[in-house]
């Protein structure tokens, strides 16, 4: 009996251990977090046209974190854009597929100092999920075919 006491404690703190692990592994790499419906990825203009319009309503303007061991932020990746601000917002493209869907985009700092919580901004878009430009906007009754990179 008592040998059966043992392994139901062994079991039990084992499990616990594995819990444990596991909610410590998922909060660092960021899978308990709220992910958007759409993420879109950063790319400068490079004098390419915008082939699609995305009129957000932002939610939250904030700087990205640095992420395990600060690899987001290193400058030996490529990938990695200075100083990058991570935007949310709900699109409000009415009548489209997207309408209502939650959006992010990480994009430099200077290309996001103009953006703020609670404001309207368009996203020039090409090759569908490539951010290229970030245009604040008075509000949602804006034209937004009119809108194009600076």
């Amino acid at each position: 009996m008592a040998e059966i006491d043992v392994i139901l404690s062994l079991s039990k703190k084992t499990s616990i251990a594995v819990k444990f692990v596991a909610m410590l592994t998922l909060s660092l790499i960021g899978g308990c977090a709220m992910s958007a419906d759409i993420e879109l990825k950063w790319e400068w203009p490079a004098d390419r046209a915008i082939e699609d319009r995305f009129l957000i309503k932002v939610e939250k303007v904030k700087a990205q974190g640095s992420g395990l061991f600060g690899l987001k932020k290193s400058p030996s990746f490529a990938s990695n854009i200075p100083e990058p601000t991570v935007i949310t917002g709900v699109a409000q493209n009415k009548g489209t597929v997207i309408n209502g869907k939650s959006l992010k985009v990480v994009a430099p700092k200077p290309e996001a100092e103009e953006i703020e919580a609670g404001s309207y901004a368009v996203l020039g878009v090409i090759d569908k999920n490539v951010c290229i430009c970030i245009v604040p906007v008075e509000s949602a009754d804006i034209d937004i075919t009119q809108i194009n990179c600076p």
